[in-house]
């Protein structure tokens, strides 16, 4: 073990007093020694030896704490950082809590100021939409408001009215279908409507029949079926579609059987017989089963007894089934069937139980109702051009009349069976946006046809002339059957007549001439015929 020269001597100094000379020279010479070493030392001197290692014990003592001295200090240093980044990262720790905390309030806000404003965002939609839908709406309506606001004003009198205006209909369409229409007009029109406001009952002024029994549409339809328009045979189209018992159509001219067959159209197909038809009660029997239309044609002043529980309705209900007592059967009893009854008769003499169990209706033809059929013809054969074009306008006239009615329909239907907020309802919104713009258009096609109209009755006013002869001519014919039956003559055979005139009359390419022409070629032929 090596010992530091300096410190040794140093040792040596203070020490001497205690050493012998000796001892101090070995100690001196061993410290020139390279090599000394305590066990050296101790050869010489104990106590030196004991020195020495104690100073080397001091001087390892003194390497080790000037070593670990500074890392002490580092240390405590070290902990006292410690302690103040303790301290330091608690308040860290702390307002990072804050932080969390303040942000975890932030972010809730956050959410409830997000979904508060999805919810605006929404709602914002939604008003936008009832917004749109509202003003639809006051678009599409506000042009209804007027009319239904007064038909709202109209249908509040008319209900009271209804005690006058009932008390007329049923009454005409009970008692008045077998007479002409100079006696209906004076019944109703005088002697009813007199005694009505004699009582001081509420009745719709003016009053007429047709405005309450039917409607523009359906008369329209009527007509384009081939029902003449003037006031006696609007009156029996009401009489036929409308009176509880099934109709016996009077019907000489044959003007009620073209007209049922051409509205009934293929469902009266095979179902057109007369009583002397051996297979017609079969036949019968499946109309009444199915509901389909039946009409016995040709009927003269005898009705098989066989019908008269179909005539009379006596109809035994059994459960939910409907039947009716068919000669020796029972037969199911639809209620869309339709029985009619014509005859060719010009006046038949039926029993009061006929009149009791069908509705007698005279269909026999007046003379306005000839003249506008002849004014038919006669436009027809002149003007093929203009009739076609008037018919063609009549069918579309209807079609769109009906069209817009139903249309109509719809739009109030919908409007009344709405549920909840009707600005939420984007369906019948829709809906009645398409009907408001359909119904815009028919109304628009309606008043184009009734110019057109008014254009086609002023060119055919032109031929009135040959019509109204033809008419009187006809009338003048009839009344010869006082004379004698022998002078009956048909309205088919006056027709062959008229239009055989109008072939034979010479042409002119002025039109008075050519009517005159007509006129005289008429004239001519019914006085020879």
């Amino acid at each position: 073990m090596m010992a530091d020269p300096k410190f040794l001597n140093s040792l040596i100094f203070f020490e001497k007093d205690s050493l012998k000379d000796k001892e101090v020279n070995a100690v001196k010479k061993y410290l020139a020694d390279p090599n000394f070493t305590v066990e050296n030392l101790k050869n010489v001197s104990t106590a030196g030896a004991g020195l020495l290692k104690w100073v080397c014990a001091m001087v390892n003592y003194y390497g080790v704490a000037a070593r670990i001295t500074p890392m002490r200090n580092a240390v405590m240093k070290a902990e006292k950082d410690l302690m103040t980044s303790s301290k330091q990262l608690a308040k860290v720790k702390a307002d990072l809590q804050k932080l969390s905390d303040t942000l975890e309030r932030l972010r809730s806000d956050l959410a409830q100021a997000t979904a508060e404003k999805e919810e605006l965002k929404r709602k914002t939609e939604i008003m936008a939409r009832q917004l749109e839908a509202a003003s639809k709406l006051i678009v599409g309506l506000g042009s209804e408001k007027e009319r239904w606001s007064n038909e709202m004003t109209l249908l509040d009198s008319k209900r009271i009215n209804l005690i006058g205006d009932c008390l007329l209909t049923s009454s005409f369409l009970s008692y008045l279908g077998a007479f002409s229409n100079t006696f209906r007009q004076s019944l109703t029109y005088d002697k009813w409507i007199g005694d009505v406001r004699k009582r001081k009952l509420p009745l719709t002024e003016p009053f007429r029949l047709e405005t309450l029994l039917t409607s523009e549409v359906e008369i329209i339809q009527w007509a384009s079926e081939s029902l003449p328009s003037d006031e006696l045979s609007i009156q029996n189209g009401i009489l036929t579609t409308r009176a509880s018992r099934f109709p016996l159509c009077i019907d000489p001219q044959m003007q009620a059987v073209t007209w049922i067959k051409r509205k009934e159209g293929k469902d009266l197909d095979g179902r057109v017989k007369t009583f002397n038809d051996a297979d017609f009660l079969k036949h019968l029997e499946m109309a009444i089963t199915f509901g389909f239309p039946f009409l016995f044609e040709n009927v003269d002043e005898y009705i098989d007894p066989v019908i008269n529980p179909v005539l009379e309705k006596n109809i035994i209900i059994q459960g939910a089934r409907r039947s009716v007592k068919l000669g020796d059967k029972d037969v199911d009893w639809d209620p869309s069937f339709r029985l009619y009854l014509t005859s060719r008769l010009s006046n038949p003499h039926y029993t009061p139980e006929v009149f009791g169990k069908t509705m007698v209706i005279n269909y026999s033809v007046t003379q306005q109702g000839l003249q506008a059929q002849l004014l038919n013809v006669v436009v027809g054969h002149e003007r093929a051009d203009l009739e076609a074009e008037r018919l063609e306008l009549i069918q579309e006239t209807s079609k769109n009349k009906a069209m817009l009615k139903k249309l109509e329909d719809t739009l109030l239907k919908e409007l009344a069976n709405a549920t909840g907020n009707i600005l939420d309802n984007e369906e019948l919104i829709s809906t009645l946006e398409r009907v408001k713009e359909k119904a815009v258009e028919i109304a628009q096609k309606l008043e184009q046809a009734r110019v057109t109209a008014e254009e086609i009755e002023v060119a055919r006013s032109k031929y009135q002339e040959p019509a109204k002869r033809g008419s009187i001519l006809f009338f003048a014919m009839s009344s010869l059957s006082a004379i004698s039956s022998m002078y009956e003559y048909s309205l088919a055979s006056f027709l062959g007549v008229f239009v055989l005139a109008l072939e034979r009359s010479k042409r002119d390419p002025e039109l008075r001439n050519r009517l005159n022409n007509i006129i005289n070629t008429l004239t001519e032929n019914v006085t020879l015929f």
